[in-house]
């Protein structure tokens, strides 16, 4: 087992959330994605990762709970190929946020397994490596195009090439200390569903190309912000229901506020003298659970 021993490796990936994104098509998967803008969050998800042979196969385990998790299962699989050794994998993933509800769930499990068996088998650039797999694993799957270069990146960050190192650069826009990023989920929304509908892609395409490219011209909180609130406006997602609660978190003290791509909720950015207040009205407004609170990360995805 080249490099690999007894034992668990642990990587921590930050959440992800996109205020606008530009689908970027490519034959080729680790040039396929998109330019997309948005924070990642102190919150995200943990993943431990136990090696050991004798016998093949992936245990994933989700919160405690086993799943299929499609795009983590191609990441384990694809890696394991390289060293080809039969080896049984037990993954756990412990999400620390909604899933299914434009967080980048998906690319932080896929990042976290892709950065813990990258290293255990010791391979060559594994950082780097890990990275190609897992957002591979995502565009083949369908369950995001972006998230993942962002996650390894750290930071509000926007993207200016897409696909997987060394094809896809971002550049990180800088944040005010103090600043929280505060969200509501009010349901899942199928990435899967909204990625395979031609128009909506085209729509993204275009729309998501005047954001980038206005948000690279003027990397500021504030200009990111209110992009994102004109990308979902133009987009069409954003019902009657998820403006109020935009509306509500602006009216509480938040900079700005819009739609979290893709999925049926809110996130604004709100300074920290207002924090509490706004965190508390949202949580009485809209039950209990359905609010979070989280610092920006400054660090990308690690092994910890």
């Amino acid at each position: 087992m080249r490099g690999a021993s007894e034992g668990e490796t642990r990587a921590f990936v930050p959440a992800h959330l996109s205020g606008f994104f530009e689908v970027c098509p490519s034959p080729r998967p680790e040039r396929m994605g998109s330019r997309n803008g948005g924070p990642c969050l102190e919150a995200g998800v943990l993943t431990r990762v136990r090696v050991r042979e004798g016998r093949g196969g992936t245990r994933i385990l989700i919160n405690g709970r086993r799943v299929k998790a499609r795009t983590s299962s191609y990441v384990a699989r694809s890696l394991l190929a390289r060293v080809g050794e039969k080896l049984h994998l037990e993954v756990h993933h412990e999400v620390q946020v909604p899933v299914g509800a434009g967080y980048g769930a998906s690319g932080a499990g896929a990042l976290g397994l892709a950065l813990a068996l990258s290293r255990r088998l010791g391979l060559k650039a594994w950082r780097r490596e890990a990275v190609r797999e897992a957002h591979v694993a995502e565009v083949r799957n369908l369950t995001g195009l972006g998230d993942v270069g962002a996650q390894a990146w750290g930071g509000l960050v926007v993207g200016r090439r897409p696909g997987a190192p060394p094809y896809g650069s971002w550049r990180r826009i800088p944040v005010p200390p103090g600043i929280w990023v505060v969200t509501c989920t009010l349901g899942e929304l199928s990435t899967r569903e909204v990625l395979s509908d031609p128009e909506l892609r085209e729509r993204a395409r275009v729309l998501g190309r005047k954001a980038v490219e206005r948000v690279l011209a003027d990397p500021r909180v504030g200009t990111f912000l209110q992009t994102s609130l004109e990308f979902a406006e133009g987009l069409g997602l954003l019902d009657r229901e998820l403006r109020e609660v935009v509306d509500l978190l602006k009216k509480l003290g938040a900079l700005g506020a819009s739609q979290t791509m893709l999925g049926r909720g809110v996130f604004g950015f709100v300074p920290e003298e207002k924090l509490e207040r706004a965190v508390g009205e949202l949580s009485g407004s809209l039950g209990k659970g359905r609010v979070l609170k989280s610092r920006i990360s400054r660090t990308g995805a690690r092994l910890v």
